[in-house]
């Protein structure tokens, strides 16, 4: 199974969350601060409006590795703690390591090992690392420390992820980010949790045992797919009245059946993502 998530930041807002949870969105990461004194102005809100409709919440900090990572960590535990903390069912702390600002690599990583170690010492959890595929390859792989962290990549691409570096797997796949979700105006970021929604509960108390490791996202129809799955999502479409191109259910998962898909998606109230996920596919059976 993979589960659907989204990521805010101020620049989503307001966020309409009864109209975010309605269709079927779990889980919401949203950004709490940024460098040594950078706090996002509506973090508090969303922090408590999301818990409110039942969606599982995270908060990331922006890392800037030009300050340091006490400094930073300091500012992200204010932060959180000034919107109520850290409740039991949150997603644990997420640092988001996606720039350089002109540092070192091994500077990065020194920095970012001590925001870790601090708010791990002060939240009792281990903390979720976010980073682009080729970034996390090029400068935090070559410490093994690193992997030890559950892994929140960005990576937008058809069919799954490319998990960087010593990492066997990633627990959240950020794959979108021009996502269309009512309740928002314009673009969002869209993600997977990588397993059953039980496994994202169980995950977000600080228990990373379920996250899958012998696959990734293989659950998901997507562009470029072809095949039996393609076929069986062609003829549900097809007897929904979507229209699947002129060759029909031919098998292959082309631009008339992403379309086809994304039409489904918005006249049924789901993420429009034009990716046969399991709550698509379940309204598909319906």
């Amino acid at each position: 199974m993979s589960v659907p998530g989204i990521d805010v930041s101020d620049y989503q807002d307001p966020v309409g969350w009864t109209a975010v949870a309605s269709q079927g969105i779990k889980f919401a990461l949203i950004k709490a601060t940024e460098g040594k004194s950078t706090r996002a102005d509506t973090f508090k809100d969303k922090w408590q409006q999301a818990k409110s409709v039942g969606i599982l919440r995270g908060a990331y900090h922006f890392f800037r590795p030009t300050r340091t990572g006490e400094d930073q960590a300091d500012n992200f535990l204010q932060a959180l703690n000034s919107a109520g903390g850290l409740e039991a069912n949150d997603i644990s702390p997420v640092l988001d390591i996606e720039v350089k600002d002109g540092v070192s690599a091994d500077l990065i990583r020194e920095r970012c090992l001590i925001w870790l170690d601090k708010v791990e010492a002060e939240t009792g959890r281990k903390s979720i690392i976010y980073t682009g595929a080729s970034f996390g390859d090029t400068n935090l792989s070559v410490n093994t420390q690193f992997a030890e962290y559950p892994l929140w990549v960005a990576h937008y691409t058809l069919g799954k992820p490319w998990v960087p570096g010593k990492w066997k797997t990633c627990a959240i796949w950020q794959y979108a980010d021009e996502g269309k979700v009512k309740g928002i105006r314009g673009n969002v970021d869209l993600n997977w949790f990588n397993g059953s929604l039980d496994a994202l509960k169980t995950f977000a108390t600080g228990d990373y045992s379920q996250v899958r490791s012998d696959a990734v996202f293989d659950n998901l129809v997507n562009w470029g797919d072809k095949g039996t799955a393609v076929r069986q999502v062609q003829e549900l479409l097809i007897a929904k009245g979507y229209d699947v191109g002129s060759k029909g259910a031919d098998s292959d998962f082309g631009v008339n059946t992403a379309a086809a898909v994304t039409r489904f998606q918005r006249d049924n109230n789901l993420p429009i993502n034009g990716i046969v996920d399991p709550a698509t596919l379940e309204k598909l059976n319906s």
